[in-house]
């Protein structure tokens, strides 16, 4: 039950990511985009790099690791899921690469402005149920979020205009960026 949740929360992220309806990128087109692990100094390149992420091959660590909080991925590895979790998520892409006729690219960044407090209290609820099957222990006074804003983002579908997206990114913790789409 809990692996059936967790794979349902990681195919709901990534499909509030792909915007549901757009065409699959062909897997040639994806083997070299580049992607580190949670590498990023910016809110900026964090949206970069988790698109980019969602849009590769072998993409999922650097995928949950902008999605979880470090509790809810130790936790993941801990109970032996993670490692099941990212496979799934790298199998899945594998797939919709291969079925598909476009190329997905970002774009960047069309607007951005600093998230207010109820955005900020929002996204602490959020990652805290996200994250309860795998550390139920995570409460919200344990998120400090540094800083966060909400970016407004497009992406080329082929070279063209393809659409645009919006997402809060914050800086959790001592962790990193975190993206939190949807």
């Amino acid at each position: 039950m809990k692996r059936t949740l967790a794979l349902m929360i990681a195919c709901t992220a990534l499909i509030s990511i792909l915007s549901g309806c757009q065409p699959k990128k062909r897997k040639q087109d994806y083997e070299n985009t580049a992607v580190t692990q949670q590498k990023s100094e910016s809110y900026e390149d964090a949206v970069k790099e988790c698109f980019n992420a969602s849009y590769s091959m072998g993409g999922g660590e650097v995928f949950y690791a902008y999605m979880y909080p470090d509790a809810a991925i130790d936790a993941m590895k801990q109970s032996g899921q993670y490692e099941e979790l990212v496979s799934t998520f790298n199998a899945g892409q594998e797939n919709r690469f291969r079925m598909n006729n476009s190329k997905l690219e970002y774009d960047g960044i069309v607007d951005s402005h600093e998230i207010n407090d109820d955005q900020k209290a929002a996204a602490k609820k959020y990652l805290v149920q996200l994250s309860e099957q795998f550390a139920p222990e995570l409460t919200e006074d344990k998120l400090d979020i540094k800083e966060g804003y909400e970016v407004t983002f497009s992406h080329l579908r082929d070279g063209e205009q393809g659409g645009k997206d919006t997402v809060l990114v914050i800086r959790l913790n001592d962790e990193g960026w975190k993206v939190i789409t949807g």
